[in-house]
């Protein structure tokens, strides 16, 4: 009985703070900056907003209880200060009738148990939730049937060739066309990871492509939309990647 009344009192609690970010949204997103110096989004209020690593396809994933524990965010029309770029933030439509805004095509949540201002105890709940940073991720993760595994900051999915040698690519020519080499100017990435696993070598060509754990990462052009994974498996030899067990003995 006990046990019941303590989950009766924790779903009324949700369902009342996720009443209550409803009731407080606003159009304005802003920066923020944490003790540790690091910037993320948040609404005018200073609320946290997050990102759910399964809506990689750029619609929600989060219903039902998920949505009274992590409130969707919408803004009819959004302003936004600076550095933040007004394009970068769209509006998408839930299969439940509701408006949901999104930011680099991720739709954007709160956190019902984050109780105040610059609060982020949502950060890595199941290793599924995390803060969207400013500068944006330049590599996220992403969670689908396969597990979780590497995107860029779109939302499209990264691959490794398995006849990649550390720091050395393996693929070059047609290669390359089919494979496109994954390229960034800096790497930006949730606290599932560690900025230092990613590097860049230089290919032949003298472009610079980025590496995980020393192995270079790549696009599948046949992938057309974000969030699809059709090179997984290709010809045995091109695999998405789960971060947490990679590289995988072979």
């Amino acid at each position: 009985m006990k046990r019941l009344m303590v989950t009766l009192v924790l779903a009324v609690a949700i369902l009342a703070a996720s009443a209550s970010f409803a009731a407080a949204q606003s159009n304005s997103i802003q920066v923020k900056t944490d003790p540790k110096g690091v910037s993320y989004l948040t609404d005018d209020n200073g609320t946290t907003l997050y990102y759910f690593t399964m809506d990689t396809n750029g619609q929600s994933a989060c219903y039902g209880g998920c949505a009274d524990a992590w409130p969707v965010f919408y803004a009819a029309s959004v302003t936004v200060s600076d550095p933040l770029k007004a394009s970068d933030f769209d509006t998408i439509s839930r299969t439940d009738g509701s408006k949901q805004t999104t930011y680099k095509g991720w739709p954007l949540y709160y956190w019902a148990q984050d109780k105040a201002p610059g609060d982020m105890t949502g950060e890595g709940v199941h290793k599924v939730w995390y803060v969207l940073k400013v500068p944006a991720y330049t590599v996220m993760i992403a969670t689908n049937k396969l597990g979780n595994y590497l995107v860029d900051g779109t939302g499209n999915t990264l691959y490794w060739y398995t006849k990649d040698k550390v720091n050395t690519s393996a693929c070059t020519g047609g290669c390359i066309k089919a494979w496109p080499a994954f390229t960034a100017d800096s790497v930006v990435v949730p606290s599932a990871l560690n900025a230092s696993d990613f590097g860049t070598i230089n290919r032949t060509d003298g472009t610079g492509q980025v590496t995980f754990k020393g192995y270079p990462l790549y696009y599948w052009a046949k992938d057309k939309m974000r969030g699809d994974v059709t090179g997984q498996n290709m010809a045995k030899v091109w695999f998405v990647i789960d971060p947490e067990k990679f590289p995988p003995k072979m």
